[in-house]
C-alpha cells in the first residue's frame, strides 16, 4: 500500500511539472555557385525535449533562373538519442523546370518503414540496388541540418565532428564521414546574424547503394575534398545546427550560408 501511494504521488508530481521549452530556430541562407548569388532559402527548426520538428524551402534567383527555375520544401520530424538522430518522417515537394520531385520517407527509430520517390531512378544493370539493410539507422537530408551531441560541453571542437553520418534521401544510400578541422569565431555586426564559436569539420561522401559506380559525377564526388559543414550550438540543448555548408562541384565551389539567425 506504501508503494502504491509514493508511486501515485509521483505521477501526481509529475503531472503537475512543467513541460519543456520549445527552442526555436530561424534562419535564412544563401546559396552561391563559384561566388555568384543562385538562390535562397529558409529554415525554421524546434527542438523541444528530445523531439525536433525542421521545415525548410529554398528557391533559384537573379540570373540563375535563366538556366534552371526551382523551388522546393521539406518538412522532417523525429527525436534525439544520445548523439543520435532518430528521425520518423521526411518529406520533400519540389519542382526544378517542369520535373515536379516527391519524395515521402516513413520511419521508426531511424529505420524506414515504408518510402517513395517520384519520379524514380532510371534503370541501368550498373546501378546499385537499395536493399532493406540500407535503410536502417539513417538520417534524412533535413535532420541532418541539425546534430544531437552527448553534453553541452560537446556542443563546440571534435565531438561535433568525429561521426559517420548514414544519409538515405529517397534515391540513394551514402554515408557522410566528418572530421574535425579547426574552430571558428564567427563575428558580425549585422542585427540578427549569428556571433560565437563554430565547429569546422570536413567531410567525405562514400556511396552505398542506389547509385552508379563508374558514372563520373559519382566518382567526382567520391573524390572530393572541398566539402565542408560548420557547425554553431543552439540555445542550451545539447544540440548544434548547420551555419554554413561547402560543396565543390564541376562548376565552382557551392556555398549555403547562414545570412540572418534567430535562437530563442
Amino acid at each position: 500500500m506504501r508503494a502504491a501511494v509514493i508511486v501515485g504521488a509521483m505521477l501526481g508530481l509529475n503531472s503537475l511539472a512543467p513541460e519543456a521549452q520549445a527552442t526555436d530556430i530561424d534562419a535564412s541562407f544563401s546559396i552561391s555557385i563559384a561566388g555568384i548569388p543562385v538562390g535562397s532559402g529558409s529554415v525554421d527548426a524546434s527542438v523541444k525535449g528530445h523531439n525536433y520538428t525542421i521545415d525548410a524551402f529554398a528557391k533559384t534567383s537573379g540570373i540563375s533562373r535563366l538556366f534552371i527555375d526551382s523551388k522546393g520544401r521539406a518538412v522532417s520530424k523525429g527525436s534525439f538519442s544520445g548523439d543520435r538522430m532518430l528521425p520518423t518522417m521526411y518529406a520533400l515537394n519540389s519542382r526544378e523546370d517542369k520535373i515536379h520531385n516527391v519524395v515521402q520517407i516513413a520511419m521508426r527509430s531511424g529505420n524506414v518503414s515504408e518510402f517513395s520517390a517520384s519520379p524514380p531512378l532510371s534503370r541501368h544493370s550498373d546501378r546499385i540496388p537499395l536493399q532493406r539493410v540500407h535503410t536502417r539507422g539513417i538520417v534524412d537530408p533535413l535532420s541532418g541540418l541539425l546534430m544531437s551531441v552527448r553534453s553541452n560541453e560537446d556542443r563546440v571542437g571534435k565531438a561535433v565532428c568525429d561521426r559517420t553520418v548514414r544519409m538515405f534521401d529517397g534515391r540513394w544510400r551514402y554515408n557522410i564521414e566528418l572530421f574535425y578541422k579547426e574552430t571558428k569565431e564567427i563575428r558580425s555586426s549585422l542585427k540578427n546574424a549569428y556571433t560565437g564559436p563554430a565547429t569546422v569539420c570536413g567531410a567525405r561522401i562514400r556511396f552505398v547503394a542506389g547509385h552508379r559506380p563508374n558514372k563520373k559525377s559519382t566518382k567526382y564526388m567520391e573524390d572530393n575534398k572541398d566539402l565542408e559543414a560548420w557547425f554553431i550550438p543552439v540555445g542550451d540543448e545539447p544540440v548544434v545546427a548547420v551555419y554554413r555548408l561547402q560543396i565543390g562541384t564541376m562548376v565552382g565551389r557551392m556555398v549555403l550560408n547562414a545570412r540572418e539567425i534567430s535562437i530563442q
